[in-house]
């Protein structure tokens, strides 16, 4: 049975000679050289998820099948190279009772290519290091990945670190409180990245037809991130006809997401987004609200905000200051000029 933590220790996992630190437990370790044929690699890891129901479906996957599946993974090779040319690994992996893989399994994979190109009787790549972990939950599995990969330095993606939250939500029945508290984040963060992945993995991704669809991750981001979009994305109608819009390329890029809330508050924009796409929709917006398609405008009308609420400091500037009463005046000489090459008589 795994000890309660001394109130001393970290709160992170951490490894501490032969034993290992999770949350409030201390779980007992071992260091070995694991041979090689006695680690499995593990499907279920979040980092390969989705490639591997992408290609696999509901099969059953073999074990040469999931090592070529993540040494094609990005950055693999490089890590390929680096642990070949150091002889070994920097950093064991960590392994169940059973030989699964808890953290390592690009490592891992690595050392199953070394180990199917020695000839003759070389056994240099037959062992790999590794931390044993006799008995370890499946609920201390999960922190323990989303320390080093959601919270920590060596980061998976962003919709695989949404979709370990979603296990840890979903499989381990964790509430977000305790999610949150178990990696460092809010609740908030939480439960948008958990709203995020339901909606990309249930209703985006098995409407992309070409491609992986994990570029669209930023879309959903900013849907269920963004204040003024709160009221809209609670009807999940409207979830649906943004996936539509994504699906479809109404909307291109992430980044116009920001813009919807805008277009939403007038019905022909509205309109013209579900046919022609965002840029006609904003520009459509742009007549009645210039601002909404023009960074130029949206500065001069904090401009014209910010003179109009002149603190009497910076009034006093004016009064005071030769050179800040010439940046008033270069103002409004530029003013005078564009309104005379756009044909605007100025009130006098």
């Amino acid at each position: 049975m795994n000890a309660k933590k001394p109130s001393s220790f970290p709160s992170g996992p951490t490894l501490a000679g032969e034993m290992l630190i999770i949350g409030d437990a201390v779980v007992p370790v071992e260091h070995r050289l694991m041979p090689l044929k006695d680690v499995r690699l593990d499907p279920s890891n979040p980092r390969i998820q989705h490639a591997v129901r992408q290609k696999f479906k509901d099969a059953e996957v073999e074990q040469g099948d999931l090592q070529k599946l993540i040494m094609e993974m990005p950055g693999v090779s490089e890590l390929f190279k680096s642990i070949r040319d150091n002889g070994g690994l920097l950093e064991p992996i960590h392994v169940r009772p059973d030989g699964r893989v808890i953290e390592g399994n690009c490592r891992a994979a690595c050392y199953l290519k070394l180990r199917a190109s020695i000839k003759g009787n070389d056994s240099k790549w037959e062992t790999i290091p590794a931390v044993f972990v006799p008995s370890i939950s499946d609920r201390q599995v999960a922190i323990l990945q989303g320390h080093y990969h959601v919270a920590g330095k060596n980061k998976w993606q962003a919709y695989e670190k949404a979709g370990h939250l979603h296990t840890m939500k979903t499989i381990l029945q964790m509430d977000e409180k305790e999610i949150a508290q178990a990696l460092g984040m809010t609740e908030r963060e939480v439960a948008r990245d958990l709203k995020s992945y339901e909606t990309m993995t249930h209703k985006l991704l098995p409407k992309i037809k070409r491609g992986h669809g994990l570029d669209k991750w930023s879309f959903v981001q900013e849907l269920y991130k963004r204040k003024d979009l709160e009221e809209y994305r609670n009807k999940p109608e409207n979830v649906d006809a943004f996936v539509s819009l994504v699906v479809n390329d109404k909307i291109k890029r992430g980044a116009d997401v920001r813009k919807l809330s805008k277009i939403l508050k007038h019905p022909g924009a509205s309109k013209v987004l579900a046919k022609q796409g965002v840029d006609s929709a904003i520009s459509m917006v742009g007549k009645a609200d210039p601002t909404a398609d023009s960074r130029t405008f949206r500065k001069l009308k904090e401009a014209t905000s910010l003179l109009q609420k002149l603190p009497s400091k910076e009034l006093q500037r004016l009064r005071d200051n030769e050179n800040s009463r010439l940046i008033l005046q270069d103002l409004f000489s530029a003013l005078k000029n564009a309104a005379k090459a756009a044909g605007v008589k100025l009130p006098q």
